[in-house]
């Protein structure tokens, strides 16, 4: 199965597309997280899913509530299943534990991860402004 959660050896490698996701990151600690991967038949990875236990989510009911923190696919397997495989995976994790529903986000201007997100089953329920003040 092309899906599989991560081992530390990969933890490098999925750091690496989590700067390809998000490339002001920095350094990471996946610590709290379950990361699943997806591996391609030549052994690389062409993706990753991670996700938490949060104490409560916005726009969710249950709480604690599982919640995608990080998910990307390299652009030359996009459209193929691979999100959608990752996405299954995370939910069986949840049902199996138990979870009745799962929460994630994407920036507003995202319109690309937004239509993944819906394609997938997920509803949108709040839309957030957040903001900040330097002191």
């Amino acid at each position: 199965m092309p899906v599989r959660e991560a081992r530390q050896a990969d933890l490098p490698d999925v750091h690496a597309m989590m700067l390809a996701l998000w490339p002001d990151a920095g350094s990471y600690d996946f610590g709290d997280e379950t990361v699943f991967v997806w591996e391609c038949d030549s052994g690389a990875l062409g993706g990753f899913i991670s996700l938490s236990v949060r104490a409560w989510a916005e726009g969710c009911d249950s709480t604690p509530v599982p919640y995608i923190e990080g998910w990307w696919v390299s652009p030359d397997l996009r459209r193929m299943g691979v999100g959608t495989a990752l996405v299954a995976a995370v939910e069986q994790w949840c049902r199996d534990r138990g979870y009745a529903e799962l929460g994630s986000d994407t920036d507003l201007d995202n319109e690309i991860s937004q239509h993944a997100h819906t394609s997938l089953g997920f509803e949108p329920t709040l839309r957030l402004q957040f903001f900040r003040k330097r002191l």
